[in-house]
């Protein structure tokens, strides 16, 4: 447990909270008894509650785990007082409170302000390591890697989908905290927390845009894997037409019965095969002529 004190408003922050640590928020803050007892274990929906002297919010962000190659969720809770901003973390290996400056506020509203802000704007970084994958495949379009930018994107759509998932989330909360928090606070509210729904807004359009190029690249390259089918299939289709004809004289040839020309001629077979070589020769260079190979 972290306690930052200015000179009217404090910020408690706890990661993986115990029962002693929400023992203690319940007693120094009156914390209604239904909320602490959601405290003891991550929620599994977002939402934004206001009892009369404190404001509970739940959110979710992702977070980008580099093992698994996707975007994971974070939970982080609030609870907020009209001088003090309680965040509870409830996975230490996710900690995005590290680069946090506090300041001197004049409000609860204002931290959390400054809270949300800086949660949003690590949720705008994370989101730059899908831009950049987005990036380094357009790179290699075009490059007869098709199969390989094939399975990059599969990645690619996962993750961002799983981003997608998660930051969306938060928005029908922001906007339940724009409606309650104004009630809350009062006065400026309604600027601080309609700020922050515009900062949100602002990620999903990034990434909505991330989305809209892998779409356009996955399109591009499997017009490009069946353009390479099609040019294979029309090569093995001219080869067998081209070796067809040939190979059914030979078989007749070799059936021997009475009556079956050249089986007895000195030097049937060169002239056979020599026969077949020309044949396919002058068919290979008119149809490479043709260009259908």
């Amino acid at each position: 447990m972290n306690i930052i004190k200015s000179k009217n408003i404090k910020w408690v922050h706890i990661i993986e909270p115990t029962e002693k640590d929400i023992a203690w928020l319940t007693k120094e803050f009156a914390v209604h008894p239904i909320i602490a007892k959601e405290l003891e274990r991550p929620s599994s929906l977002t939402r934004v509650e206001i009892f009369k002297n404190h404001l509970f919010l739940i959110c979710y962000f992702p977070v980008y785990d580099k093992e698994d190659g996707v975007s994971l969720r974070t939970e982080v809770d609030f609870i907020i007082t009209k001088d003090a901003v309680i965040t509870l973390q409830y996975e230490s290996s996710k900690e995005i409170f590290n680069d946090f400056k506090f300041g001197t506020y004049a409000t609860s509203l204002e931290l959390m302000y400054r809270i949300m802000e800086h949660i949003i704007t690590f949720e705008e970084r994370q989101i730059l390591h899908v831009r950049e994958k987005v990036e380094a495949v357009s790179k290699e379009l075009f490059k007869n890697k098709e199969e390989d930018v094939f399975k990059k994107l599969t990645y690619l759509k996962r993750d961002a989908s799983e981003y997608r998932i998660i930051a969306r989330l938060q928005e029908p909360v922001l906007k339940s905290l724009l409606s309650k928090g104004s009630k809350f606070w009062g006065g400026d509210a309604e600027i601080y927390l309609g700020d922050l729904v515009g900062k949100h807004l602002n990620v999903i359009s990034q990434l909505e845009d991330c989305r809209e190029a892998i779409a356009d690249f996955e399109e591009t390259n499997n017009q490009l894997l069946n353009t390479k089918v099609n040019r294979t299939m029309k090569t093995l289709t001219a080869l067998s037409f081209l070796t067809f004809p040939f190979m059914l004289i030979a078989a007749l040839l070799d059936m021997r019965t009475n009556g079956t020309p050249f089986v007895d001629l000195p030097g049937a077979f060169w002239i056979i095969s020599g026969s077949i070589v020309t044949g396919i020769t002058i068919l290979g260079i008119y149809f490479k002529k043709k260009n259908w190979f």
